[in-house]
C-alpha cells in the first residue's frame, strides 16, 4: 500500500518541479579581478535611481543585503567592492508553431484525411513581459567593473517578493569567489 501512495506522489512532485523554471542567469567577470579577496561591500548609490519605482528598489536592495550577509560579506564605507542593479520589463509577442496535427495528436500517415484526422494548424500567440534583474559589481580601489550579472525570467503584473529573492539568489550564486571567466558567448 506504501508504494501505491508513494509513487504517485513522487511522480506529481518530479512535474511540479519540472513546471516551476528559474530565471535564465548570464554572467561577466573580468578574469584579473581579485573576487576571493573581498569580504566587505558599499552601495554604488544610496538613492532611488530617477523612474525607478522607489518601493521595488527598496526589495531588491534588500534581497540582495540579505543574500550578501548570508554569504559573509558585511557592508562598509568603502567596501572591497561596490554594487548597484538596474530593473527592466519589456513586452514581447511569444508565438508557438505546434506544427500541422499539434502537439498531442501526430496524425496517422500523410494519405489519410477523412474522418477525425482531418489536418490543421496549431499555433498559439501570447503577450508576456519579460523582467530583467541587472547586477554589477566594482572594484572600489581600482574603481573599475568586475563582475556583471543578468537574471530574465517572465513576469506577471505583480512581483512577489519571493521572485525577488529568487532573482537575486539566482544571479548572486554565480558571483563566486576563485570564480574563472566564463567563455565568450
Amino acid at each position: 500500500m506504501f508504494r501505491q501512495v508513494t509513487a504517485p506522489a513522487m511522480l506529481t512532485l518530479l512535474l511540479l518541479a519540472g513546471c516551476a523554471s528559474g530565471p535564465d542567469v548570464r554572467v561577466d567577470v573580468d578574469p584579473s579581478a581579485n573576487i576571493a579577496g573581498y569580504r566587505t561591500y558599499s552601495w554604488a548609490y544610496h538613492d532611488t535611481p530617477r523612474g525607478m519605482n522607489p518601493l521595488a528598489y527598496q526589495r531588491v536592495r534588500q534581497s540582495i543585503d540579505a543574500n550578501l550577509a548570508t554569504r559573509g560579506y558585511s557592508q562598509a564605507d568603502p567596501g572591497d567592492f561596490a554594487i548597484s542593479f538596474t530593473l527592466g520589463a519589456r513586452d514581447k509577442v511569444e508565438v508557438t508553431d505546434f506544427g500541422p496535427y499539434g502537439p498531442f495528436y501526430p496524425g496517422y500517415g500523410r494519405g489519410f484525411r477523412g474522418g477525425w484526422a482531418a489536418p490543421y494548424n496549431n499555433v498559439d500567440v501570447r503577450n508576456v513581459t519579460e523582467g530583467t534583474l541587472t547586477i554589477d559589481i566594482y572594484d572600489t580601489g581600482t574603481k573599475k567593473p568586475v563582475w556583471h550579472g543578468v537574471a530574465t525570467q517572465n513576469i506577471g503584473s505583480n512581483v512577489t517578493q519571493d521572485q525577488i529573492d529568487l532573482a537575486v539568489s539566482s544571479v548572486l550564486a554565480k558571483f563566486a569567489p576563485g570564480q574563472a571567466a566564463p567563455p565568450p558567448n
